[in-house]
């Protein structure tokens, strides 16, 4: 799977929603390995740890430090796929 195959149409995935919401990309250089990472995260683990979450992260390279936004967005990501399921 592709960051490019992750929307339906013009609908972003979560994940790819959580992205622009929490403003974490900038030069878009890391943007499309983290957005899939964290996708295939959240199919397994609708509920991930901080520490999950920067495990699965670790290796994508933003050369624009803009981690804290990446983590603020996955963790976003995460709500709004329990969100559509009807969990917590």
């Amino acid at each position: 799977m592709t960051v490019e195959g992750l929307a339906r149409g013009e609908r972003l995935s979560p994940v790819q929603r959580a992205f622009a919401e929490r403003g974490a990309f900038q030069c878009g250089f890391c943007t499309p390995g983290m957005v899939v990472a964290v996708t295939a995260l959240l199919q397994r683990n609708r509920s991930p740890s901080v520490d999950q979450l920067r495990d699965v992260l670790q290796g994508h390279l933003c050369r624009c430090c803009g981690y804290p936004r990446i983590l603020a967005a996955a963790q976003r990501a995460g709500e709004l796929v329990r969100a559509a399921e009807g969990g917590p």
